[in-house]
Order: structure tokens, then sequence, then C-alpha cells
């Protein structure tokens, strides 16, 4: 019999493997073993092997040449209580099937059409962040552009009238991730039919936004007038003619709710903490702003004009990627260039590793746009640059997410100077998606013909920060 090639890992005493590494820092032990080993690696988690691959070709193989021979891996399986089985969670048929249907809603004029519905969330947002200004005081940076992002994701999919509850939908999407990460985390992984206290909170939870969702598709049914997301999804058909039925349609209004919610509001708050640490990058992106917007309005023909805007984001979700790895389950043995994986191997895929790899990135944690110059990205190998995925299975709502994003950065920076506590490093949450917090800031309102780099300038720039930091992220920087 062949003895099965095994890829390179850390030699571990300890029964339990890299585990309580993992469960207390997953990036840097993801980077630190990825660095060690020069690519990919195998990670030994108390009885399961973790195969983090690195290299391209890697990659390339789970996610586009063998697509089908791997589905959605271990986290995704927790998250599936939460949302049920919709473009996020779900595999096989069901997932083509949906996807196909979803596409289309998200396609480019329908983003386009959005962009006033986000000025207007945006403009919301900038009157609470007016009243942090008036009074000078510091507060967190993250609940405020979480919020816009909540906002703008429910009126997006569901429409203009959710007022009333979005601030129920934002807590218990919050209080359903809680569950869903201590449920991926725990080793004995207790259904939610146990009623356990926890449990019992967690299924009060979805009968809620069961509820919630479930009153506004029965409204869409009867309002023919509708532009959102949830009425083209209701309208979508497949080949064969068939509509999505109540539950599924459910599943996909969750799915979008959570991923929304979380990914836009955190690429936002990323931004804005690394333009501060950045106040030359700052002051361009502010002149570039003003000179588009001119003291009027935000417009879509604008959005599109804000080309160093659009890199700084790009840049930002280098360094910190939303989705900060991708979990995959090999459905029979396949082979590699060096090792072979079982049927049932767990995988781990990490643009957070790939993105900060000095093989693949000079100066890896030094914040610089002109990486993603349309040279730059023209010119980049495959998977060094993934946060929407990549392949089949590359985000759907990519372009809308970029699109809030910019506007919510245009839109705040045209009004006010920030200015972050003390020069504080923020710490990262890699919990769903890659959450910041807290980002302690103070903020002014903008002079007439200001530079937004201002208040910035209290702080040093990442270019020398980075020159003397030894780890490659927020959670060690902070001393943890």
């Amino acid at each position: 019999m062949t003895r099965t090639r095994q890829l390179a890992g850390p030699a571990r005493r300890n029964p339990l493997g890299a585990y309580l590494d993992y469960r207390r820092d997953p990036l840097t032990l993801f980077y630190d073993q990825a660095v060690a080993h020069q690519g990919s690696v195998r990670l030994r988690l108390v009885h399961e092997q973790l195969h983090l691959l690195v290299e391209p070709e890697h990659i390339r193989q789970v996610m586009v040449t063998n697509v089908d021979g791997y589905t959605k891996g271990i986290s995704y399986r927790s998250l599936d209580h939460l949302l049920g089985p919709g473009l996020l969670t779900s595999d096989g048929p069901l997932w083509k099937r949906q996807r196909a249907l979803i596409k289309p809603a998200f396609g480019r004029k329908h983003v386009t059409a959005e962009v006033p519905l986000m000025v207007a969330c945006a403009e919301r947002m900038r009157t609470r962040l007016a009243a942090h200004a008036d009074s000078g005081a510091v507060f967190d940076l993250v609940p405020e552009v979480m919020g816009f992002a909540a906002d703008t994701v429910c009126r997006a999919v569901m429409g203009a009238d959710v007022a009333g509850v979005l601030p129920r939908i934002e807590a218990d999407v919050r209080d359903g991730v809680d569950w869903v990460m201590r449920h991926m985390a725990s080793p004995i992984q207790v259904p939610p039919s146990v009623p356990t206290p926890a449990n019992r909170r967690f299924r009060k939870v979805l009968t809620r936004l069961h509820s919630v969702v479930d009153d506004v598709i029965a409204a869409h049914r009867t309002d023919s007038g509708s532009a959102d997301l949830l009425s083209r999804l209701l309208a979508a058909r497949d080949d064969d003619g068939h509509a999505m039925d109540q539950a599924q349609l459910r599943h996909e209004v969750l799915t979008f709710l959570l991923a929304g919610h979380e990914t836009t509001g955190g690429a936002l708050a990323w931004t804005i903490y690394q333009l501060c640490r950045n106040p030359a990058v700052l002051g361009e992106v502010v002149d570039e702003i003003d000179g588009q917007l001119g003291g009027g309005a935000l417009d879509a023909a604008a959005l599109g004009k804000l080309e160093l805007t659009g890199r700084v984001i790009d840049e930002s979700m280098r360094l910190h990627p939303p989705a900060w790895a991708f979990s995959r389950t090999a459905v029979a043995a396949d082979s590699f260039d060096r090792f072979d994986l079982e049927r049932g191997a767990m995988i781990a895929i990490s643009p957070f590793v790939n993105h900060r790899l000095p093989e693949f990135w000079s100066s890896p944690l030094r914040f610089n746009p002109e990486r993603f110059t349309m040279e730059a990205v023209r010119a980049r190998p495959a998977f060094h640059y993934f946060p929407f995925g990549w392949g089949a299975h590359l985000c759907v709502g990519q372009h809308m997410a970029l699109t809030e994003v910019r506007v919510g950065l245009a839109m705040v920076l045209s009004q006010f100077d920030f200015e972050l506590v003390n020069g504080m490093r923020v710490k990262e949450h890699p919990e769903i998606s890659n959450m910041p917090g807290p980002v302690l800031v103070r903020i002014k309102r903008r002079r007439a013909g200001g530079n937004g780099a201002v208040a910035a300038r209290k702080v040093e720039p990442d270019a020398v920060a980075a020159a003397s930091c030894p780890v490659p992220h927020g959670g060690a920087e902070a001393g943890r």
C-alpha cells in the first residue's frame, strides 16, 4: 500500500496540537506557520488535521480546477443553524440553482440604482457623527459604521419601510453571530434543539428574525411596485420557470442581512482606521473627494471618479479582508504536487495570510494604495489577493459592497476630520467576518477648504510603524 504523502507541519507534543493557539488567535497561528513552512502547512487540532493551503496552485485546485471535489467546510455548518441553506452555506445543485437565480439581482445597473439609498443612509450616519463632533468626546467608530451598514442592507434588501425594526434586526443578527461563534469553537457542538439556556435564547432570536422576514416577504407579494432586492428575488425564475419558495427566500434574505452588515461595516471601519494612520494618503483622498463633489451631492457619476478612494479601500481590504478564511472539506481523495488528501480532509484557505506574505508582497505590512493601480492589478498573479473569494464562489455582492463602502467613506470624509485616540492600534476579531474593535476616535467638523489630514497628523504613518513592528496584525500589535 502506498503511504499517503503529507504536508509538513509543526511538531507538537501537546495532545491538543495547535488547538489552543487556534482558539486564542487563528490569524497569527496561520500566518506564522505559513511563513515558517514557506507555504501550505498541516496543523493538528486535537484529533483533526487542518490543511492550510497557501500556494496558488494548491488553492486553484480546490477553488477552480476541482471545485466539485470539495464542499463547504465545518465553519459553514454552525452558520447554517442561523441562516439556513442559503447561498452562503449551501452546496451542490441547490447552490448552483440559487446562484443562477440570485446573481442577476446584483447586476451593475441594480447597484447603480441603489446609490441614492446608500447616500441617504450615509447622511443619517453623518447626523449621528455630528453629535459626536459637537460633544468633542471620544467614541467607538465601529457601532456607527455598523449602523450605517445595517441601515443600508435592510433597506436595499427589504425596502424603505423597515425603520421601525432596524434596531431589533441589528441586535438579533449580532446575537445570532455570537451564538454561531461559540458553537463553531466548541469541541462538542450541541445542536440548537437541545434546550440549554444559550440555545433557548438563540431559538428566540431565530423566531424574531424569521417573523420579521416572513412579514416583509408577505407584504412584497402584494406590492408589485417595489424595486428592492427582495422584489427581484421574488420575480426570479430558474430554467424550468420555478421561483424560490418561502423558506428559501427567508434563507437568502437572512444571508444578505448578515453578509451585507458585517463585511461592509467592518471594511469601512478598517479603511478609516488605516487612513488615520497614514495622513499623507488621507489628505490625497480628501482632496479627491472634494474635487469630485465640489460641495454638491454625491451621485453614481461622481462616485465612479473616486479612483484613489477605491484603491485605498482595496488596500485596506488587503490588510484586513472581511472574509479572513474559507473552509472546505474533501468529498473524495485528491492528490497535489507533494501531498495527498483523504476523503473528509479539512482545508482552510486564508486571504488574510496570502494578502501579507513577503513572498507575494513587497513590504507587506505597509499601507500602500499604489498596489492597486490598473497596471499593478493586471500584473498580479492569481491568489495573491482575493478578499471576495475566487472562481465559481466569487461573492455575488462584491460590487455592491465596494460601492457601499466608497459611498460611506466619501460622505464622512467630506464633512469630518478623524483623529485616532493616542494613535492606538486596533485589535482584529476574526469571527464570521474580520471585525475591528474598538476604533476609538475623536472627530471635528471640517473647516471650509480644510484638509482632512490635519487631525490625523498626530498619528505616525504606517510606513514608519510597520518598519519597527515584528508582528503581522492588530491583535498581536495591541500586546495581547
